[in-house]
């Protein structure tokens, strides 16, 4: 049934007019994200999902790593993706893919004027035919989703830290895998993502695998 609600997936979220737009390939990821290219090569799961995908980098990412994978990614990619991007300006942590000052203020100039989601789109050319981008947010999202028989094999989570969405995705595709992002985010907020992983995986009887800003639940 997937293979349907995919294509189907596909026709009710048509992707933005995207030439002559910059792609930029920026994403925040600390990491790790090699973990998540093995479970890909090694278990090659058909179908995935990833919650949260700001500019799409991660999501190039995961489908150049197998040609069979389909990505269903979720995100609203509002306007207040700019505001963000701007404050990445002149902060050497958050901008280390593009170092030079200039490109920095060109990146962001080119996000506000294109907006967030012709800009992601841009950066996802090649891949029409392989990824859904469904704007919404999740936990609602996810439940819209099953509803419309998608069955994602592996979910990367990279959204707003928070429990729920662990919780629905188990309570929605209990056998597939889930993995995330931002494990070592907020030394200040004592890494509240670890807090929640470790929670989740009590609960359920997973073990937790993590490298740099990456996690993975196993049995």
């Amino acid at each position: 049934m997937t293979d349907s609600a995919f294509e189907k997936l596909l026709a009710e979220n048509p992707w933005p007019e995207t030439k002559g737009l910059i792609a930029w390939d920026y994403t925040l990821g600390g990491y790790g994200r090699d973990m998540i290219d093995t479970i890909i090569r090694d278990k090659k799961p058909r179908f995935m999902l990833e919650i949260g995908c700001f500019l799409c980098s991660s999501s190039r990412r995961w489908l150049s790593v197998d040609p069979e994978l389909k990505l269903v990614g979720v995100d609203p990619w509002s306007d207040h993706l700019i505001e963000q991007v701007q404050r990445y300006v002149g902060r050497p942590k958050l901008t280390r893919e593009y170092p030079n000052m200039e490109d920095q203020k060109r990146f962001a100039s080119d996000v506000e004027r294109q907006g967030p989601f012709p800009t992601a789109l841009a950066n996802m050319r090649g891949f029409e035919d392989r990824f859904v981008p469904y704007r919404g947010l999740s936990p609602d999202a996810l439940y819209e989703l099953k509803g419309k028989g998608f069955e994602p094999e592996l979910i990367y989570i990279d959204a707003n830290k928070q429990a729920v969405d662990l919780d629905v995705c188990h309570e929605l595709w209990p056998n597939a895998q889930i993995t995330g992002d931002d494990w070592h985010w907020s030394r200040s907020k004592g890494f509240p993502m670890r807090d929640i992983v470790y929670a989740f995986a009590e609960k359920h009887g997973f073990n937790v695998k993590a490298e740099h800003a990456t996690w993975i639940l196993e049995r």
